[in-house]
């Protein structure tokens, strides 16, 4: 996923949602939906303005592109390859900046979530992920009775103008990270890397594509610290 928060929106989008949708043709399925904004205050809670969001997937389902006041979002449910997903995004970036004339990017964002669900990875975890990553998954217990039903592990850490954010561990069946994600119906093992960048800069196409490629550097590098060739050799990696 890719999210550039946006600035200078209209406080209405919707002559903006129609021209995009017009404008993105390989996203031909439109949704619209409302979503409630919750403020934090010193006395507790309260309930903000209702805002629009409107989503287009593509005919299969795979990608999808979400737009709201101050965001874009872009995603595909079964990932590929970077120079597809990069590709895709630029072409969606510059129909959207035709409408908008969009004059400064807040955060730019990308995220990874890794997942598998096979009964030999939870023979030896320990095979497969490097044991830092592990965590309380490399639990051993005392009695055989005793089954780990699931176990997450969280690591914040900052390079440079970047953060990365990672999660990994063990789900129980039907569970899911994302509600953008089909639960397995088997326990599975995650490892959802989500980095950004965040500091007001001009927008720019060309700048924001080459800091979706740092951020994907990034998590690239993170997942191969955290797994091991056994990993890519059985899940198809290269």
């Amino acid at each position: 996923m890719a999210w550039p928060e946006l600035v200078n929106h209209p406080s209405d989008l919707s002559d903006v949602a129609k021209r995009f949708g017009q404008a993105i043709e390989a996203y031909p399925v439109f949704e619209e939906h409302s979503q409630n904004n919750i403020i934090l205050t010193a006395t507790g809670p309260v309930r903000g303005e209702e805002e629009k969001i409107y989503q287009w997937r593509s005919a299969d389902n795979e990608w999808s592109v979400v737009l709201g006041r101050r965001f874009l979002s872009f995603y595909r449910t079964a990932y590929s390859s970077y120079s597809d997903f990069s590709s895709r995004l630029e072409v969606i970036l510059k129909q959207l900046n035709e409408i908008l004339n969009i004059s400064a990017l807040e955060r730019v964002g990308l995220r990874h979530v890794n997942q598998a669900a096979d009964p030999e990875l939870f023979e030896d975890l320990s095979r497969f992920v490097d044991e830092q990553v592990l965590g309380f998954a490399a639990s051993r217990f005392a009695t055989d009775s005793a089954q780990m039903h699931s176990s997450q592990n969280q690591l914040v850490v900052s390079v440079g103008d970047a953060v990365l954010q990672a999660r990994s561990g063990i789900l129980p069946p039907q569970q899911t990270v994302d509600p953008a994600i089909q639960p397995h119906a088997e326990k599975s093992w995650i490892l959802d890397l989500d980095s950004y960048m965040a500091r007001q800069r001009p927008f720019d196409i060309a700048e924001t594509l080459e800091l979706v490629g740092e951020l994907a550097d990034l998590n690239y590098d993170f997942f191969k610290f955290a797994t091991k060739d056994e990993f890519l050799e059985k899940f198809g990696g290269d």
